[in-house]
């Protein structure tokens, strides 16, 4: 079989992988990086092109003449705006940024949050592209001016590789600039914003083919002109290439819970779901690589524990995340949980605002008591965690008038055992954990179903579920 290239971005590490649905390679693993530069978050954006173009290289060393093409999937709402000559006009936003802290209010005073959420479908919340790109005209809006395309951050890299200017769909759904029911941009939004409506590209399936890379990254690589890759549109979003290797089988309902930075849990939908109930129990709607819906909910997920580990490796000791988990696990249950969505958790941890007292004010505030070790920490996040999936879970059976005995993990939150076996117990459901690269292989899944290598997303499912370690956590 051929061999393809999947760029997979998170937010706090990237991956460069190699392969097919059976087996693959990561060749180049790199930490993501954002500069915090005069009060704004930044991603550094050319040190990630550049980790792309070596982990390409050593991919195309590994196997010469075998690789098909290359699919780049990141997470949702940042982007790059481009000049007229097609440049980037300064490195993009990270969305954790402060700039939007008063966008959504803002935003609302001219559109009412009811009728931007009935046009989208999108959960509001203030890193959405739409409130950056307020945040855009109101602080800078001669960047606003000199633009001339927007593009997503896999959008942006797609064109750097191959020379060819798209919005994909399920990244352009994540923005709530786009009406999933009429499927075009929302340009009522835009006008009555006065944000430029040129700006915005076709949105195109994922499948798409963009064309080979461009010559001047195949000479850089040194890649032959026989050996022509083709860069592919795949599902862009991390979250609907991670759905796409959800592995379902025999039409069972696709209860999914993809775990990493954020952890976004919901369901497959034919069609948007866009009412009152949703939109106050905060549900999103977002576009999956078959074209339909992923009817989901954003959870802050792994990110309170990632930041809290940055700040005990300098602070206190540089524990392995298996000893983190093994001393959540000693540490047995504890009388207080966090909870998660509070807003006070939203920001990157800083010197003078850790993360771990965030965790200890948050418990005062709620009358909890306060945690006395690292071990009593990571457990109540877990369990902090495992609630509210069990609550989201409850909603949106009610919701949508289905009950699911499996929920499906994947992602790297599969990986901690104890956070799958607490899931289990506080919702009652079978967590069917696997695979942890479910959107690496998700990625990889849509290049073959281009390819012809597999004729239906089903059909890749099944491979994906009988190739990758599953494992299965029982409610007690």
């Amino acid at each position: 079989m051929a061999k393809y290239i999947a760029i997979d971005l998170g937010a706090s590490n990237g991956r460069v992988i190699v392969g097919d649905l059976e087996q693959f390679t990561v060749v180049n693993r790199f930490p993501m990086k954002n500069e915090y530069i005069n009060d704004i978050y930044f991603w550094d954006i050319i040190y990630i092109f550049s980790e792309i173009k070596a982990g390409i290289k050593e991919a195309v060393k590994l196997f010469p003449g075998e690789i098909r093409s290359i699919g780049i999937d990141s997470w949702g709402v940042d982007y790059g705006l481009l000049d007229i000559h097609k440049r980037l006009l300064g490195n993009p936003c990270m969305y954790r940024d402060h700039r939007t802290d008063t966008s959504m209010e803002e935003v609302f005073s001219l559109i009412p949050k009811d009728e931007i959420y009935r046009q989208t479908g999108i959960q509001l919340a203030q890193f959405n592209t739409l409130y950056q790109l307020w945040a855009d005209k109101r602080d800078n809006p001669g960047l606003l001016k000199a633009a001339r395309y927007y593009l997503s951050i896999p959008d942006l890299l797609n064109f750097w590789l191959s020379g060819t200017i798209k919005n994909e769909y399920t990244h352009a759904t994540t923005t709530q600039l786009y009406n999933p029911l009429q499927k075009r941009w929302a340009e009522e939004i835009l006008e009555k914003l006065d944000l430029p409506k040129d700006i915005f590209q076709e949105v195109i399936p994922p499948g798409t083919v963009l064309g080979p890379l461009k010559e001047d990254i195949r000479s850089e690589l040194g890649i032959t002109q026989e050996n022509q890759i083709m860069v592919l549109a795949v599902g862009s979003h991390d979250t609907a290439s991670a759905v796409a290797a959800v592995p379902v089988t025999g039409g069972e309902e696709n209860l999914f819970l993809s775990s990493g930075t954020w952890s976004l849990l919901g369901v497959e939908s034919e069609k948007p779901v866009i009412n009152k109930q949703t939109m106050e129990a905060s549900f999103t709607n977002e576009g999956t690589v078959s074209g339909k819906i992923r009817l989901l909910k954003n959870i802050m997920g792994m990110w309170i524990l990632q930041e809290s580990k940055k700040w005990w490796d300098e602070h206190e000791k540089q524990y392995s995340w298996e000893e983190l988990s093994a001393m959540a696990e000693a540490a047995g249950p504890v009388p207080w949980q966090i909870h998660p969505d509070d807003p006070i958790f939203f920001h990157p941890s800083s010197k003078a605002d850790p993360m771990p007292e965030r965790i200890r004010m948050q418990c005062i505030a709620n009358g909890e008591p306060v945690p006395g070790s690292t071990g009593e920490m990571v457990r109540g996040i877990f369990q902090g965690l495992a609630r509210t999936y069990a609550d989201t879970i409850e909603t949106l059976e009610t919701i949508t008038g289905k009950t699911c005995q499996t929920l499906h993990l994947v992602g790297g939150g599969s990986q901690e055992s104890l956070l799958c076996r607490l899931t289990a117990e506080v919702s009652g459901k079978t967590v069917s954990a696997g695979p942890v690269e479910a959107t690496a292989l998700g990625n990889i899944l849509v290049q073959e179903l281009a390819a012809g290598e597999i004729s239906t997303i089903a059909e890749g499912r099944e491979i994906i579920h009988h190739s990758q370690k599953i494992t299965v956590y029982s409610p007690a």
